[in-house]
This record gives C-alpha cells, structure tokens and sequence, in this order.
C-alpha cells in the first residue's frame, strides 16, 4: 500500500502558463486534483500569487521544465549550455517561491534534438550532459529540491530514450537529488515492456515522478495503454509520489492533432476517475 496523490499539468488547459492563468489554480482543486504541475513555458510569472493561491486550496505544485529548442544542457555551444543553466537556475528560484520541491523533464537535451552521432561525438554529448546535471544537481539539493529526469521518446531526442538509458544517465550524475520520471506515452513508443520498465525503475529506488497519458496523449483510460500491471508495479514498490495526468490543449508543446476528448474539464475528470478507481483496486491510499 503506498500513499499517492493525483495532479494534473495545466498544459491541460493552456500552452503556456501566465498571469492570465491564475484562476485555474483554484478551478483544478474544485475538480479534486491534489496536485498541479506547472510547464515552465513562459517566465517569469509571479510565482508568490501562484503559491499563496495554491495553499489556500489545499493543492500542492511540482514543476515541468519546457526544453524547448535552445534550452540543452548538453549542446556542443557552451553559450547554449549557460543559457540552459541559466533557465535551470530560474525555475529553481521559482520553485522556491511557490514552494514546490519537484522540477521534471527531459533535462539532459533541449527537445527537437533527435539525430545521429557518431560514437565520439555521441559520448561528448553525454558527458557534457551528466557535467551539466552534477553541477545543477547540486544547487537543487541544497535548495530541496528533486529532479525528475524523463526518457522520451525518439521523435524528440535521441539522448535518452528508455528507462535503461535513465537509470545509466542517473547512475553517472551520481547525486541523491536525481531520479526518474516515468512517462506512460513515452515508454509506449520506446520500451518493449512498459511495466518491467517501470519495475526496473521502481527497484533502483530511483522513481519521483509519474505521468499518466494515453498512447494518443489523451486522458488515462480511452486508449490502448494496459495501466493495471504498471499500477500494480507502483503499488508493490510502495510509490510515495505523485500521479499526474499529462495532456495538452490544443497548440501545445506535445499536443496531439487530434483531440480524442475536447473538453479541458473532461480530459480532466476522466483521468481522474480512472487514476482514482485504479489506485482503489490496488488499494493504494491516497492522502
């Protein structure tokens, strides 16, 4: 039995977070989420209002970095990785005003890069990476902060794709505020057996983060993805983390062309009632 709470991302329902935005926080928490999860699109906001907004609420925030083009941590142009850094160094300070302790994606590579290195070249990459991650690993542990590091998949990068390459990346980084985030649509495309992924991930002890998407990116439970073995997996490891719902409004960063459920608000409470039915048929407790 593991003690799980159930987010969502506003990316549900906006392409970019702002200021404008504000009153989601609290439409979320009216719907029963426990959770939001902020894409870290457009900075700055004003991260105080969103903090105050969400404890009134009752909610808690993790944050979802945007590696768009130009944010990579490990590009052959140094002035691209201090930028990259620089970005990093922003959400951690935003983190801390809001009071969010989990800053997740695909943190090694900007997306959009996917393509074909030679052996050298491909090692350079990598470590230029894990150097990257060692340093701002570093700062976010001394701040309290955990970051998830997400494999996706080869349409976006063709750094880490798998939860073997995760773990290696992780394993190399060498930090105790590093770990994986498991992404359901990702491991769709990339992994050959989705739960014995998550196994592998649940086993290192190093999962702090789960997305719940469906393999066309709609909510959990109107696609093909088989959930009950990958909740069983979380409930025998005894997961402590968070259950967010990823999908995405029309225009944004990974929306799908076709929307298999239009409405925000149910995409939303579809996920949710069927993470919720799930965690009570492994009786996992939600607190």
């Amino acid at each position: 039995m593991i003690h799980s709470k159930i987010g969502i991302n506003l990316w549900n329902w906006v392409p970019a977070f702002s200021d404008e935005n504000l009153q989601l926080i609290e439409h979320v928490a009216s719907l029963g989420f426990d959770v939001i999860e902020i894409g870290m699109m457009a900075l700055p906001f004003d991260y105080k209002r969103v903090g105050e907004l969400a404890r009134s609420c009752g909610v808690a925030i993790d944050l979802c970095g945007a590696f768009t083009q130009g944010r990579d941590i490990s590009n052959f142009d140094p002035s691209v990785r201090e930028s990259t850094k620089a970005y990093f160094r922003a959400c951690f300070d935003a983190a801390e005003q809001m009071g969010a302790r989990l800053f997740v994606g695909p943190v090694y590579a900007g997306g959009s890069k996917a393509h074909l290195l030679g052996p050298d070249e491909r090692q350079m990459e990598w470590d230029l990476a894990v150097q990257g991650l060692k340093e701002l690993c570093a700062e976010a542990f001394g701040r309290g902060i955990v970051i998830g590091l997400e494999p996706i998949n080869r349409y976006r990068t063709s750094v880490v794709n798998t939860v073997e390459e995760a773990l290696r990346m992780v394993a190399d980084v060498d930090s105790p505020a590093l770990g994986i985030l498991y992404d359901t649509f990702q491991a769709n495309i990339e992994e050959s057996d989705p739960p014995r992924a998550l196994a592998r991930a649940c086993k290192e002890q190093k999962l702090v983060h789960f997305h719940a998407s469906e393999n066309h990116r709609g909510p959990p439970g109107s696609g093909y993805i088989d959930w009950k073995p990958l909740f069983s997996e979380l409930a025998w490891a005894n997961y402590q983390g968070h259950i967010t719902i990823e999908t995405f409004a029309p225009g944004g960063m990974d929306a799908p062309w076709n929307q298999y459920v239009v409405d925000p608000d149910l995409r939303a409470t579809q996920g949710l009632r069927f993470l919720s039915d799930l965690i009570a048929e492994n009786r996992i407790a939600q607190n």
